[in-house]
Parts: C-alpha cells; sequence; structure tokens
C-alpha cells in the first residue's frame, strides 16, 4: 500500500511539472547559442504563444524566422524552416524557466548548433 501511494506521489508530482513546464514557456526570451560550425551568436529575441490546436509557435527576432513545438514532458521539440533548410531542436525546460538544447539543419556542414533561452 506504502508502495502505491509513493508511485501516485511521484507520478502526480510529475505531471505537475510537466503542466507547469508547458504553461510556464509562453512568453518572451533573450537567446544566445552557436552555430553547427561553432560560431557564436547572442542577443537574439524569442517569444512563444500557444496557437488554438494546442502547438506552440516560435518566433525568433521578431518573426524572421518562425517554428512550431510540442511539449513532452520536460523536453521541447521545435521544427521549422530557416534559410530554405529544414530544422530540428530539442530543448531542455529548465526549472528555472529557462531553455536549453541542440539544433540540427540536414544540410549543415558541422555538428549540431545550441541555443539558450532565458526569459526576460
Amino acid at each position: 500500500m506504502l508502495k502505491t501511494l509513493l508511485l501516485s506521489g511521484a507520478l502526480a508530482l510529475s505531471m505537475t511539472t510537466a503542466a507547469l513546464a508547458q504553461t510556464g514557456l509562453i512568453g518572451s526570451y533573450k537567446v544566445n547559442g552557436t552555430n553547427t560550425d561553432g560560431s557564436v551568436y547572442d542577443e537574439g529575441s524569442l517569444t512563444i504563444s500557444q496557437e488554438a490546436s494546442g502547438a506552440y509557435l516560435v518566433k525568433w527576432d521578431g518573426g524572421d524566422y518562425i517554428g512550431i513545438g510540442q511539449v513532452s514532458g520536460d523536453i521541447f521539440a521545435v521544427a521549422s524552416v530557416v534559410d530554405q533548410r529544414n530544422s530540428i531542436m530539442i530543448m531542455k525546460i529548465n526549472p528555472d524557466g529557462s531553455v536549453k538544447g541542440q539544433w540540427w539543419r540536414r544540410s549543415d556542414a558541422g555538428t549540431k548548433g545550441t541555443e539558450v533561452w532565458t526569459k526576460k
């Protein structure tokens, strides 16, 4: 019985954490990261809003780049088209509200890029 209660409590806590991660995503962020060639960029901006479908709309630099995302637990997956090339991001939603992860474009030389989003 105690194991069942502990398991139920842990499950409820993880569900609550996931729900908080999803609702806490909406807002404005400062962006910095690295390109797939290793060059650094910073001082970008990003906004996240939620569409009627439940998907998240991600806009970088005032809408210059647009992506669509979905949350699974504390992972935020985003697909976009950047400079006419498909891009995918796998981002971790951190307890402090920041989001950090990696991104890839099929046609880029080099390895994966990175981004860190810090809530404004």
